[in-house]
């Protein structure tokens, strides 16, 4: 539609005026309304005059029309012929105002003013416009049918792709379903065994902490039986004040038949059964208590007084050594909780068996399942593409997926096609979503023209963001304008291919204007 507007303005700007007599002001479409040798009726039909009244300045019909060339009306229209380019209407108060409005310079016909006729220069330039516009619509067009015809065939292969890609998720879906079967059945036997083996590890570790806490109980009775008799009585634990019951920080004999079980002393099996469990926590070895000897440099190969007083004079070294004692104390055997985990032993030969059976199942089930993640994926990405609106002969399907920057002084945006359009800061800050996809936005007879894109980010106390993308014919792909004319609502001017229209296949005739 564009193209044959353009087309029909060129033809009419190349026409050579021809001049038919009419009143002034008159345009040659309503020359018929003007007859002098009959009255005149106003176009609004409310009245009717002596034609002599047309142009008497002064204003007879409420319409304004008996004065199309005067400014006696206020809301009278003064028709500019223009010879050689566009004609033009203009408010009859204009008239004789000592500006010249029309490019012919017929509305300042009595004002004294000396105006320029720039028509056939603005005709002139304005063809040259109208033949750039012309060519691209043509080159604009001709691109769009190559677009045509790729979406066509992007269509048959999304489709059939969508169609086998269906058929074989059915095939995959039952893949799936048997090696998860697989992998449950392998899973089975490797955790049997994995707690078997771990049941007789931990039953190992309890009989040796067994085995341990006997032999610890039974080196702590020999401790206690200071004269070795086999028993052992109350007084032998008058020695150790932290067996203290009462909190009293001292053994007392009462205290000590009372560890006893009121007996005055035990053999080994009833001290190992009853009196070890009391102590055991609370019980300081003699031998615990005794402090780590120093380590001695040995001093016979070195007798000379000399070197103990170089060893006195140096008194740094002394001090080093008295901080590094901490790192002698770690030399101490480590308590119970300073002794390390010890670690499970390794599956024997079945349970790893087992355990690689399993594995190999989980993996090609987890491949399978990924697989199929993957191709309903797929499909659904096919299946929205496919049912998008990509215009009437799919011409816009190639701005799918691709995105599109305008740079400013301040933003960059960048337009998404059937996705979203954002707006980042060039100097740091975070994207704005300006809107997502929402319909094609043009009029009835041009829906194609307009795309709209809504639910942006919100403004602050304020509706969300909106753009609205005006498209326009162009021979490349391009955003070339960004605006927001109302608050939170953009606009874009943006060119395509795709927007271009076929050029009629001849100029128009005959141009009553010109």
């Amino acid at each position: 539609m564009k193209a044959s507007l353009v087309l029909l303005l060129l033809g009419a700007l190349g026409c050579w005026a021809v001049e038919v007599k009419r009143p002034r002001g008159v345009s040659l479409s309503n020359r018929g309304f003007y007859d002098d040798s009959k009255p005149f009726t106003c176009l609004d039909g409310s009245r009717t005059i002596p034609f002599d009244r047309v142009n008497d300045d002064y204003c007879d019909c409420a319409d304004g029309t008996d004065e199309p060339g005067t400014s006696a009306c206020s809301n009278g229209r003064f028709h500019c012929t223009n010879a050689g380019y566009k004609p033009q209407y203009i408010p009859s108060s204009r008239i004789n105002d000592g500006i010249c409005d029309c490019c012919d310079t017929t509305d300042e016909y009595n004002s004294g003013v000396v105006c320029e006729n720039t028509c056939r220069e603005m005709g002139r330039k304005a063809r040259e416009e109208l033949q750039v516009q012309a060519e691209t619509a043509r080159e604009g067009f001709r691109v769009k049918q190559l677009l045509i015809e790729e979406a066509r065939k992007g269509r048959e292969e999304k489709q059939t792709k969508l169609q086998d890609m269906v058929q074989s998720r059915q095939a995959l879906q039952a893949q799936v379903d048997s090696l998860r079967t697989e992998k449950e059945a392998a899973e089975q036997p490797e955790q049997e065994a994995k707690d078997a083996h771990k049941k007789s590890w931990e039953e190992s570790r309890e009989a040796e902490k067994v085995e341990m806490d006997k032999q610890r109980s039974l080196e702590v009775f020999t401790e206690l039986d200071q004269d070795s008799d086999g028993m052992l009585a109350g007084v032998e634990l008058l020695s150790h004040p932290e067996l203290d019951v009462d909190g009293d920080g001292a053994m007392s004999d009462q205290e000590a038949q009372s560890l006893l079980g009121g007996a005055s002393s035990v053999d080994v099996s009833s001290f190992q059964e009853s009196v070890w469990p009391q102590i055991q926590e609370k019980y300081k070895s003699e031998t615990d208590a005794l402090p780590v000897p120093p380590i001695e440099q040995p001093t016979e190969s070195h007798p000379e007084v000399p070197e103990d007083d170089d060893d006195e004079e140096e008194g740094d070294d002394g001090e080093d050594d008295e901080e590094e004692e901490p790192e002698e104390d770690i030399r101490v055997p480590p308590s119970k909780a300073q002794e390390a985990e010890p670690e499970m032993p390794p599956y024997d030969e079945t349970t790893q068996a087992l355990i690689d059976a399993a594995q190999k199942a989980r993996s090609q089930y987890e491949e399978a399942e990924k697989s199929l993640h993957d191709m309903e994926d797929t499909i659904k990405r096919l299946e929205k593409e496919i049912s998008l609106d990509f215009g009437p002969s799919g011409e816009f399907s190639y701005l799918y997926g691709e995105c599109y920057e305008l740079s400013t002084s301040e933003y960059v945006y960048s337009l998404c096609p059937f996705n979203r359009v954002t707006q980042k800061p060039k100097h740091g800050g975070s994207e704005t979503n300006l809107g997502s996809w929402g319909s094609w936005a043009g009029p009835e007879d041009n829906k194609f023209s307009s795309m709209k894109y809504e639910h942006g980010t919100s403004c602050w106390q304020g509706p969300n963001r909106s753009t609205q993308v005006k498209l326009s014919c162009g021979k490349d792909t391009v955003v070339t304008s960004t605006s927001e004319p109302s608050r939170c609502e953009y606009l874009m001017e943006f060119f395509t291919p795709a927007a271009c229209h076929p050029p009629p296949e001849a100029l128009p005739g005959d141009h009553d204007e010109l």
